[in-house]
């Protein structure tokens, strides 16, 4: 005797992500990318990208200090953000 449910088991309906799963994954509309189109508000992007450029560059000014032995310049005492 068929299961009547084997096709939605087939097809994946009602059973949770399996991140070891083979295949292609599927989110809605049939796109196989999660993030692929264009973006409504690139306005967050460019505050993230911002504040990273920040960061990595306090990172470098005190690794630059730290390298030349600078250990009581504001570059090396200033707060890392």
């Amino acid at each position: 005797m068929a299961d009547p449910n084997f096709m939605q088991y087939v097809q994946g309906r009602g059973q949770s992500f399996n991140p070891f799963g083979t295949g292609n994954k599927v989110y809605g509309s049939g796109r196989s990318m999660p993030n692929l189109g264009p973006t409504s508000s690139p306005e967050g992007y460019a505050e993230r990208d911002k504040k990273a450029k920040a960061r990595r560059n306090a990172m470098l000014r005190r690794l630059k200090a730290t390298q030349r032995g600078r250990y009581m310049s504001s570059d090396y005492l200033t707060p890392r953000s």
